[in-house]
């Protein structure tokens, strides 16, 4: 496997990568992180670029730099990690009011709202993005599709229902927020994301969640998906408060080219599948 940990940013590449072979691109964007993940025609991927950001102004020069993006005219899809978004039933979702939709949910100004349909189109996950960021992407990558990334968890955790108890809830670690979902008799009953950075937070949003569905905590079934680090929890803290809690690790439909499999070191579900 290849990780390479350099200076400004790590490397999870193929052992034989040439770069204008990129045919498709996910960026996953996280508050002071950028991950971009590049796939050759065969939806195979070929290596994955972590960057770290605090300015705007380095974001844009990393969007300059990276060789995936500088190498080719891929289609690319931007996944945006934050607190921006909303869940709207199918059946009720009017494309004209998802600027609406999301300001019940989050007051936005200036944003780039967009939609991505789950589950056949069954719910609707509505995100923004301020329009100054969103400018820097579409700048440099001209065919961008944008989602929220809320959009994996929900269609990952959707796709195992079929396999969940009467009482469940599935926790997907992302860097320092997690999206915690709640299924009562395998139906979607509870979806939100929360920062979390000790034992505490993960508890007291647990809990209430918990609380919220009337679940009993002694029988409820626990799924983590990710790196309790990333959020400073530790399992063993977790297993005195929930009889029924398991970290698990996803199944995958994502597919590798030799060497770039060490992406999965991170634990992140987008290692392992993509909607």
């Amino acid at each position: 496997m290849t990780t390479t940990v350099k200076n400004t940013h790590t490397e999870f590449h193929s052992d034989k990568l040439d770069v204008t072979a990129t045919s498709s691109l996910s960026l996953l964007l996280y508050p002071e992180k950028l991950i971009v993940i590049a796939k050759n025609q065969n939806d195979s991927i070929m290596g994955v670029n972590s960057y770290p950001f605090v300015e705007l102004e380095e974001l844009e020069f990393t969007l300059k730099k990276d060789p995936f993006i500088s190498a080719s005219k891929a289609k690319a899809t931007l996944f945006v990690f934050n607190e921006c978004f909303c869940l709207v039933p199918g059946m009720l979702f009017d494309p004209n009011e998802k600027d609406t939709y999301l300001n019940f949910s989050t007051p936005i100004e200036d944003h780039e709202v967009f939609q991505t349909g789950v589950d056949n189109n069954k719910t609707v996950v509505v995100g923004g993005l301020e329009k100054s960021m969103a400018k820097i992407f579409s700048k440099r990558i001209a065919d961008l599709n944008m989602a929220h990334g809320a959009v994996i968890a929900l269609d990952y955790l959707l796709h195992e229902r079929s396999e969940m108890l009467n009482q469940e809830i599935s926790v997907v670690i992302e860097d320092h927020q997690i999206y915690v979902a709640g299924f009562s008799n395998k139906e979607l009953k509870f979806f939100n994301r929360f920062e979390v950075s000790s034992n505490q937070e993960f508890l007291k949003y647990t809990f209430s969640v918990l609380h919220q569905l009337a679940f009993d905590r002694m029988h409820c079934k626990i799924t983590l998906f990710g790196n309790l680090t990333d959020i400073n929890v530790q399992e063993e803290v977790l297993h005195q408060y929930f009889k029924n809690l398991a970290l698990s690790t996803p199944k995958t439909n994502q597919n590798y080219l030799l060497g770039a499999e060490s992406f999965k070191e991170t634990q992140k579900l987008s290692a392992y599948w993509t909607n």
